[in-house]
């Protein structure tokens, strides 16, 4: 009976320690469920719970409900467990001239493989299960895809944009009203991305004199083959400028372009290629058959952008253009900005931006004098940005 009793004790004691043991690995193993939130696990064991924003160039974003947007690299990244859908965009092989001429003309797909999957993801160790909204799922690795939108694909998830206006009144011995504005949009998929901008500058002296009268904007429309190639299927640039004496300039332009650095945070895309140019100059002399009414050139152009996130309320924005075109042109022309944008409260921002336009030979006015080869301004406004 002892020797009964002694069994029954132990058979006890390593029931009680397996079912330990079965516990910790349950809890350990044990993931939440994506009911209310989006889950993250680290490798260390720390669960984070918010929404998935995306992942980007092997970097995961995260909108942590207790720290804010958060960037991890994917190898950091233990779980990924998403309530809703995301957008998956593959890996791509670059396409014939061909092909792409043929979605130009008949809006087909550039090949018949897939390029981006929607539906919830599961991700674990390396390896990622996609859920469809008909019940299938198609597992992936992290090499087969280019990169993941987070949230539902619906149009208002593909839209940013920002707004400023800033007024500067001067008065006393003289009068000066200065009216500045600037504008930016962009829409951007797993495979397109559309870009306008618009800036406008005002000033009036005395209530009379105007000293400053100018409006420029560009629209771009980009088509990606890669996660970070891309063909820039159209440009358009419009300008006015009198005190440049450029009554209007359009600009027409295509061309390749690369995103050196496409993460959550940081977006690095340098463009280039061929285009055309019109120009009507605004004053030139009417007796002289020599003197400049117009001018039309071919022209090569680049264009690099750089904005990246300081902090969370501060972004830092470097925008650079140039175009080469005839000596009637300008010879050389550029437009160079530089931007410090602070979120206030609630997408209420502060923007300080410094602009510098330049062209190397210009066109001289009606009496002989030549604008000067550049234009520096500075812009304090305040906006929304989206």
């Amino acid at each position: 009976m002892k020797k009964t009793m002694q069994q029954l004790f132990v058979l006890l004691c390593v029931l009680l320690m397996t079912q330990g043991i079965a516990h910790a690995e349950y809890l350990e193993n044990a993931a939440p469920p994506a009911k209310d939130y989006d889950w993250m696990e680290l490798q260390s064991g720390e669960w984070l719970k918010g929404e998935f924003k995306g992942l980007y160039s092997g970097d995961v974003a995260f909108d942590s409900d207790e720290f804010n947007v958060v960037t991890f690299d994917l190898e950091d990244v233990k779980q990924i467990i998403t309530k809703g859908d995301s957008v998956i965009s593959l890996n791509r092989k670059m396409p014939s001239l061909t092909a792409l001429s043929t979605h130009l003309h008949k809006n087909d797909d550039l090949n018949k493989n897939e390029k981006e999957i929607i539906g919830k993801i599961l991700y674990k160790e390396g390896a990622f299960k996609v859920v469809m909204s008909d019940g299938s799922s198609k597992s992936l690795e992290a090499t087969d895809i280019a990169s993941i939108a987070g949230g539902e694909p619906k149009e208002s998830n593909y839209w940013s944009a920002s707004v400023f206006l800033g007024v500067d009144v001067l008065t006393g011995n003289s009068t000066q009203t200065t009216v500045t504005g600037k504008a930016y949009a962009e829409r951007r998929t797993a495979l397109t991305r559309f870009i306008a901008n618009y800036l406008n500058t005002y000033t009036k002296i005395d209530n009379n004199t105007t000293t400053a009268d100018n409006n420029r904007f560009t629209s771009s429309f980009d088509l990606y083959q890669t996660a970070h190639f891309y063909w820039r299927l159209a440009s358009v640039e419009y300008l006015r400028d009198p005190f440049r004496n450029i009554a209007r300039r359009y600009t027409y332009s295509v061309g390749i372009g690369y995103d050196l650095v496409y993460t959550p945070k940081t977006n690095w895309s340098v463009t280039m290629g061929p285009g055309y140019q019109y120009t009507a100059y605004s004053d030139f002399n009417t007796s002289n058959p020599a003197s400049l009414k117009s001018a039309e050139t071919p022209l090569f152009f680049l264009n690099s952008r750089f904005d990246t996130e300081l902090t969370s309320a501060i972004d830092f924005i470097i925008n650079y253009n140039a175009y080469f075109v005839n000596k009637d042109s300008g010879s050389y022309t550029h437009h160079a900005e530089v931007a410090l944008e602070t979120e206030i409260i609630n997408n209420f921002t502060v923007d300080l931006s410094v602009f510098w336009d330049r062209t190397q030979d210009p066109v001289a006015f009606e009496d002989g004098t030549k604008p000067k080869q550049d234009d520096f301004k500075s812009m304090l406004a305040i906006g929304y940005s989206y």
